[in-house]
């Protein structure tokens, strides 16, 4: 984000984001925000068996007389929206839980790859050989003193 986007201090009290417009990013509560969404959803699969009891009520439940029949068709009406709804939510819910797995796990593989990378250079470093140093395999040349 462009933090000259936005005017200063607009997303002040938004979590996870500063001033600049920089954004951290807490991969353990977006693991956590998507266990409790996904305990949520638990609950509302088990709310779809009472929409779909009531889905499954007759008509003439509504009563007999001419101002009930009057009122079925939009009682028909607002159960389907309700339907598809309810699933439209689930559908959604359960997104939301997969997208916030998945930007909590790219992080993680970023983060991983950086360690590998540099736990490579690290290991490249340790085994580079200081030119100062006496080289073991030269063999020293004879010179004055030497008892060669």
């Amino acid at each position: 984000m462009d933090p000259r986007s936005v005017p200063p201090g607009a997303y002040g009290t938004w979590p996870g984001l500063n001033q600049t417009g920089e954004l951290r990013v807490d991969r353990t509560r977006l693991r956590a925000i998507a266990q409790r969404l996904e305990s949520d959803l638990e609950e509302l699969l088990e709310a779809t068996k009472d929409l779909q009891r009531a889905v499954g009520t007759p008509d003439a439940a509504y009563g007999t007389w001419d101002a009930a029949q009057s009122l079925v068709p939009s009682v028909v009406k607002c159960r389907s929206v309700l339907t598809d709804q309810h699933g439209a939510f689930l559908a959604e819910t359960l997104n939301t839980i997969k997208l916030l797995r998945r930007t909590a796990q790219v992080y993680d593989d970023a983060e991983s790859e950086l360690e590998r990378r540099v736990a490579a250079v690290r290991i490249e470093l340790e085994n580079t050989p200081d030119p100062t140093a006496p080289r073991t395999t030269d063999s020293p040349r004879p010179g004055p003193g030497s008892l060669r």
